[in-house]
């Protein structure tokens, strides 16, 4: 199999995951409000609406931008292969609906069902990033002293799954709490980046 600089597999994702950060932004609505507009009407477009929008873009930024960053453990990659690059478009195909499950679930938050859609969609992504990290592993795709770390890399890239997991179990208790998990993802993320 031919050995492919990993600058192209690089330079795809980083454009796809400044587009998908961008697009989310979109799922926060500019609010239709009547001519003689009250402090009421708006107060309860503010906290009914705004901030849960505000709320859902920046857990979904954050995690984009978690996976975008443990995107950077593909930088102890010597090369890639045409298999390596399909699994990892395979990866950027979930991440590139991340904007409409989070506008999703802006919109209908408060139903089981876009919280549903929204943690299978995180639970794809991790999976494929695990497989990903695997196939990088099997096939000696590592620079050499990247290998020490491969086992400990190999655990950490289950956490998003198994969250994804639990929200999903969450969501049939109480479904806005699905979202709530999900900010596990981004306190892991920052205390292993901060710890080393």
């Amino acid at each position: 199999m031919p050995k492919i600089p990993r600058n192209r597999l690089e330079a795809l994702s980083d454009g796809i995951f400044a587009i998908v950060m961008t697009l989310l932004v979109l799922g926060i609505e500019v609010p239709t409000l009547p001519a003689n507009v009250t402090p009421i009407v708006v107060g309860d477009y503010i906290f009914n609406t705004l901030l849960p929008q505000i709320g859902i873009y920046i857990i979904s930024f954050a995690i984009l931008g978690s996976l975008w960053l443990n995107h950077n453990i593909f930088y102890s990659i010597k090369y890639t292969d045409v298999k390596f690059q399909i699994l990892n478009m395979l990866w950027l195909m979930p991440i590139a609906i991340v904007p409409f499950t989070a506008a999703f679930v802006s919109k209908y938050g408060q139903y089981q069902f876009a919280q549903l859609i929204f943690a299978l969609n995180m639970f794809i992504i991790g999976v494929i990033f695990y497989a990903n990290w695997n196939y990088a592993v099997k096939n000696e795709l590592l620079q050499e002293p990247a290998k020490p770390y491969a086992k400990m890399i190999k655990q950490g890239n289950l956490i998003l799954p198994i969250l994804s997991l639990i929200a999903i179990a969450v969501s049939f208790i109480v479904p806005e709490g699905c979202m709530l998990v999900f900010i596990l993802v981004i306190f892991y993320n920052l205390q292993s980046y901060f710890k080393n």
